[in-house]
């Protein structure tokens, strides 16, 4: 196809259902039992770090304007990258549509001051690592995506000691920021989170403030597990997420983190949740022995390409 024939613009609010179509004609070409709705889409295009109008970009044909390919571009100046998401049509491929996105991704990450643009990509995603390859990104880590049949799953009994454990309570916000900036601020990759960040994710779709087991020792938050239950069932019953598992530096060593786990995991299991899943970096060994231990197995790796602006 001729690149006069295709526009790259941003996208519009009135794109919504084309590009809700798009999205799930590509989930379910590339994954058949797959599927995104609507509602989880317009949360995602909701959160208060990303401006659809702004960083979201779209491909049309000019002589049919039907979405065939997008791109979204997540800034995060404070560790100075963006990551980047997108795909195209099944029926648009290997037509250069990918290859022109990115390249429009990349430049508007240069010209807003990023100094580096990430991409994350199943490993079985060939045609996508060879397009990055191509385009001169470098492979530079790996995760794995870990899963464990809750359904008969025994949930071993945790002593809770001098700590407190509970769910978060609607008004604590600002205690799970604190504990997760804590938490992660010595790991790669990860960007401080704010209040307004933390609120708008907790009361989304798949994750409400009670999802959140906190660990306290007396009003100090020193620990967590965030949980997520998805809203849609699979073959093996209702579907969730170790989201996120953190511990405060000062209180590390105290096995506070397998406690926490465990909590989180009885809280799925009472919830009627079959499968649980989650990701950890393959660079942070404690955390995926603390996995294994409990359980979960290896199902899925991903791993990450990186380009220097």
């Amino acid at each position: 196809m001729d690149k006069n024939k295709r526009i790259i613009r941003n996208y519009r609010s009135t794109d919504f259902d084309q590009y809700v179509q798009l999205r799930n004609e590509t989930i379910q070409r590339d994954r058949p039992d797959d599927y995104i709705s609507k509602e989880l889409l317009a949360e995602a295009l909701g959160h208060p770090s990303f401006s659809p109008e702004d960083d979201l970009f779209v491909a049309e044909k000019s002589s049919d304007p039907q979405l065939i390919g997008y791109v979204s571009v997540f800034r995060e100046p404070g560790i100075g990258r963006s990551l980047l998401d997108g795909s195209v049509h099944p029926l648009n491929r290997r037509m250069g549509v990918g290859t022109e996105l990115f390249e429009h991704a990349v430049e508007y990450s240069r010209v807003t001051g990023l100094r580096k643009v990430q991409v994350c990509v199943s490993e079985t995603n060939l045609p996508a690592i060879r397009m990055l390859s191509g385009l001169g990104l470098k492979f530079f880590r790996h995760f794995w995506g870990y899963r464990l049949d809750l359904a008969e799953y025994q949930v071993p009994e945790v002593k809770t000691g001098q700590f407190t454990f509970r769910s978060l309570e609607p008004d604590e916000v600002v205690d799970l920021t604190v504990i997760q900036n804590r938490s992660f601020a010595d790991t790669w990759g990860f960007n401080a989170n704010t209040n307004e960040e933390i609120f708008y994710r907790i009361n989304s779709m798949s994750s409400r403030p009670e999802n959140v087991i906190m660990v306290y020792q007396g009003r100090r938050p020193v620990a967590y597990c965030w949980t997520r239950i998805h809203p849609s069932d699979t073959a093996a019953g209702r579907k969730g997420e170790i989201h996120m598992l953190g511990v405060d530096p000062d209180f590390r060593g105290q096995s506070i983190g397998r406690k926490v786990l465990i909590a989180g995991l009885s809280y799925l299991k009472l919830k009627k949740v079959g499968v649980v899943e989650l990701m950890a970096d393959s660079e942070m060994p404690a955390a995926m022995a603390l996995y294994e231990s409990a359980g979960f197995r290896k199902h899925l790796r991903m791993e990450w390409y990186e380009m220097m602006l």
